[in-house]
């Protein structure tokens, strides 16, 4: 269990240093890729704080706002640019919404805990 939350941390980060670096390099600021995904400056800066916890949409909209693939905002840069098979790609992405799902579950079991105690 810590290992996924380590791990999940990890990805997290990794996550949020990605969006930035994409974002700057686009040229874009906060407010201009909210404005392209629909979506509130705030939750932009949240995002990007490490406050704010995107679903997968809306990680695929951040990803066709900055013209990328989504998985590029969830790998570790030097493995993303070696990522190039279609195969390979969904090996990442299944991989990805696998240790998502982990934690859902995890976050729902503490929730239904809670409720019941």
């Amino acid at each position: 269990m810590l290992f996924i939350t380590y791990k999940l941390m990890e990805l997290s980060q990794l996550f949020v240093h990605n969006l930035k670096k994409w974002r700057k390099e686009k040229g874009l600021s906060q407010k201009a890729l909210a404005e392209r995904c629909e979506a509130a400056h705030s939750y932009i800066r949240q995002i990007e704080s490490g406050k704010g916890h995107p679903s997968f949409i809306f990680i695929e909209k951040l990803a066709f706002a900055l013209n990328i693939e989504p998985y590029q905002l969830l790998f570790d840069e030097t493995k993303a640019d070696k990522v190039n098979s279609s195969q390979t790609k969904l090996k990442a992405v299944e991989l990805i919404k696998s240790e998502f799902m982990e934690k859902m579950i995890n976050e729902f079991d503490t929730v239904i805990k809670k409720i019941m105690t």
